[in-house]
């Protein structure tokens, strides 16, 4: 039940409200506490879905100034915390709040927003910080606070390097605490912009989601408390700080990063991802592309070789195996591999692939009735393109080189209106001239230090108003993100692109393990997966006694991010690893055996009947994230969508000794019958939802490294 004191909601928004009783109730619901206090910040909050914090009253006051507050603000003219706050405002909803409060040195206001989506009660708090002076405020630190409590305390973190994204563990916050930040202006590098918190063995918690525009940071400290051995845990977040110096001038607002926060039932980080999914999916990604056409990409069939006949065999097979868009990776232009001092030059090559006659390729393409889409990589401006040969003023220079040896690369400054304005033109012309249904936009350098001291906030914000007005020119375009697979694949991002790029690897256990890190901060049915394959033929021996013409073909799939090394694929396990995402196939797919290829067909024949209900689905993970490298035990992801009864059951055996296992679904309605069908019609039964939460429903899988699909769709009593 919510709670209102009747007389705070009847006091004057400008009141300063520091004469009441210490510890007074002021907000309850939907899993935050508030209270008042006698301090000049008089608010502070109590609980955070069920975890104590620190109030900062009477009872707690001992503690010192860097646990008590809301905001950590630093400047060139001093540092702000706790008690350099006076309250002025308070407004109360029932779901949410905003509080404001001014500086009492200098110039300066700072507004918390918390809303709360009462139907998950996932809370979404927006900070900003008003200069109210008539000169510039030059900010050197600003970050978000959160005070807990003190005791013993557990932190969940990723780490994200190169096909090795959202890879997380718990561990003990010790004293001395963390600091998580991204790395080369590339959002998911390094680390994830999400940090899970739970009271050692306490089956609450709390996940902490920061939607950045830039560059960010989360630190975690552990401040030791007075007259007591155990320390405080103080979480702040926000703008990355170790070259900020953002000029704020007269009357202007800086918006500090937002931050999504919500519960972990259990202390389980993927207990918490339901509910987090059905928020993003009805706010943040709401007006996004909901459905992704299936795609085909020519990365691994040969990689930036582009053979025009080889391409037309693999697009005369994309079609027949039901591909929609038909996508030219790197290696159509100039700034590739040996030649990358041209990158930056956006067109065609006219000694190699196309010869200059891509736009004649394109429209063959679409004759066998399929999209056609490129690869490009705009951010990243080699010293030979012409563009910086024209106009070296327009690009920033990253710091040091990111690949030694291959010379300095720059970067696009957006904040310049002429730049911007390129940089648009040359987006849109190709879209134009080669009637585009796909742009692949990838990522493959550093960006580095911000030399305008915004961490890079300036540069994001001017970043996404681009992508945002391609979309808006270019509705048929479907525009995908990529940084190296899912350097930048944060939520800020993937809600003005249609889709991102999942990992550079390819290899399915990665991809599953990857995946499953993803869906921690984000909602399923938003990422580019791709099954990659190609048959080497009957070369590979068997048991059995079959002379080399009667063994069956060999399907491989890559080990990581190329062919270096492969892997032998089960069908099934590869198609249904990309399948829960924006679905898509790269490799040689002409080269298949016809039964392979007819069995993907099933697989993107589903995927077209289902691809609305996934793109809008909330996921249930049944088994929690494993590392990338764990490629034992099984795995099992539930899908359900908030507007349809039907759910759909993604089952992965590793290498585990055990043939079958039982899994226990959720959310299901308690007195429905559900008919249980797998890809094929076969039938596993007709079972009650409720039988299937409480007991569970048994999977058989005799083989190693496979995996089946189960449809559940409510039984209509006539």
């Amino acid at each position: 039940m919510t709670y209102y004191p009747a007389n705070l909601l009847e006091k004057e928004h400008n009141e300063n409200m520091t004469s009441v009783t210490s510890n007074t109730l002021f907000y309850q619901g939907h899993g935050v506490i508030l209270a008042r206090n006698e301090t000049p910040s008089a608010i502070s909050v109590e609980q955070l879905f069920g975890m104590h914090c620190h109030g900062g009253g009477a009872t707690m006051g001992a503690g010192p100034a860097r646990t008590r507050g809301m905001i950590l603000l630093e400047t060139v003219m001093g540092r702000l915390e706790a008690d350099d706050w006076r309250l002025v405002r308070s407004d109360l909803a029932r779901d949410g709040f905003t509080l404001e409060w001014e500086a009492q040195s200098m110039p300066i206001s700072f507004t918390s927003r918390w809303a709360c989506d009462v139907a998950t009660d996932v809370w979404r708090r927006t900070d900003a910080i008003l200069n109210s002076g008539d000169t510039p405020i030059v900010i050197t630190r600003c970050l978000s606070r959160f005070t807990f409590s003190p005791g013993l305390y557990e932190v969940y973190t990723q780490y994200s390097s190169w096909c090795r994204e959202n890879q997380g563990i718990w561990r003990e916050l010790y004293p001395g605490g963390l600091r998580l930040t991204c790395e080369g202006g590339r959002t998911c590098q390094g680390g994830t912009p999400y940090l899970c918190m739970r009271e050692k063995e306490q089956r609450i918690g709390m996940a902490l989601h920061i939607v950045p525009c830039g560059n960010w940071t989360i630190r975690a400290s552990t401040p030791t408390a007075l007259g007591t051995s155990l320390p405080f845990a103080v979480v702040e977040c926000g703008m990355a700080d170790d070259d900020l110096r953002f000029a704020l001038q007269p009357g202007a607002v800086l918006g500090m990063p937002e931050i999504i926060l919500h519960t972990l039932p259990d202390g389980e980080p993927h207990l918490g991802a339901p509910l987090l999914h059905q928020y993003l999916q009805k706010t943040d990604l709401a007006s996004i592309t909901p459905e992704a056409p299936i795609v085909f990409n020519t990365w691994f069939d040969m990689f930036s070789y582009l053979d025009v006949p080889r391409l037309r065999e693999q697009a005369r097979a994309a079609e027949a195996l039901g591909c929609e868009v038909f996508v030219v990776d790197a290696g159509w232009s100039p700034g590739w591999g040996e030649d990358s001092a041209q990158c930056g030059n956006w067109h065609e090559k006219q000694d190699m692939a196309f010869r200059g006659q891509m736009a004649s390729f394109a429209d063959e393409v679409r004759s066998m009735g399929l999209g056609f889409g490129l690869w490009i990589e705009p951010e990243r401006i080699g010293p030979d393109a012409p563009i910086y040969q024209a106009h070296p003023d327009w690009f920033l220079a990253t710091n040091p080189p990111f690949v030694p040896g291959h010379g300095q690369f720059y970067y696009p400054d957006l904040t310049q209106d002429d730049v911007y304005a390129y940089m648009f033109g040359e987006l849109s012309r190709l879209i134009e001239t080669y009637q585009l249904a796909w742009m692949k936009v990838d990522f493959n350098f550093n960006i580095d230090r911000d030399p305008y001291g915004t961490a890079l906030m300036r540069y994001y914000t001017a970043w996404y108003r681009l992508w945002d007005e391609l979309r808006s020119r270019f509705p048929s375009c479907f525009i995908e993100g990529c940084a190296s697979g899912g350097m930048r694949l944060d939520l800020n991002t993937l809600r003005h692109a249609d889709g991102h790029f999942l990992s550079d690897t390819v290899n399915p256990f990665h991809v599953l393990r990857i995946y499953q890190g993803a869906l921690l901060r984000l909602p399923p049915g938003r990422t580019t997966q791709w099954a990659v394959l190609r048959s080497v033929g009957s070369t590979i021996p068997r048991t059995g006694g079959k002379p080399p013409e009667q063994l069956p073909d060999t399907i491989v799939t890559p080990s990581g991010a190329g062919w270096t090394s492969a892997l032998a694929a089960e069908i099934d396990f590869a198609a249904l690893v990309a399948l829960p995402g924006m679905f898509g196939f790269s490799g040689d797919i002409a080269g298949l055996p016809h039964d392979a290829r007819q069995r993907l067909r099933q697989y993107t024949d589903f995927y077209k009947q289902w691809r609305s209900y996934i793109s809008g689905s909330i996921a249930h993970l049944l088994t929690p994230p494993c590392l990338v490298h764990d490629a034992t035990g099984w795995a099992a992801i539930q899908l359900q969508h908030p507007e349809r009864r039907e759910a759909l059951l993604l089952v992965y055996r590793l290498e585990d000794s055990l043939d079958q296992r039982r899994f226990r679904l959720r959310s299901l309605e308690p007195g429905t019958a559900y008919r249980i069908t797998d890809l094929d019609g076969n039938s596993f039964g007709i079972i009650t939802g409720i039988e299937l939460v409480e007991r569970g429903l048994e999977i058989l899988l005799p083989s190693l490294n496979s995996a089946i699909l189960l449809i559940l769709e409510p039984v209509i009593e006539r």
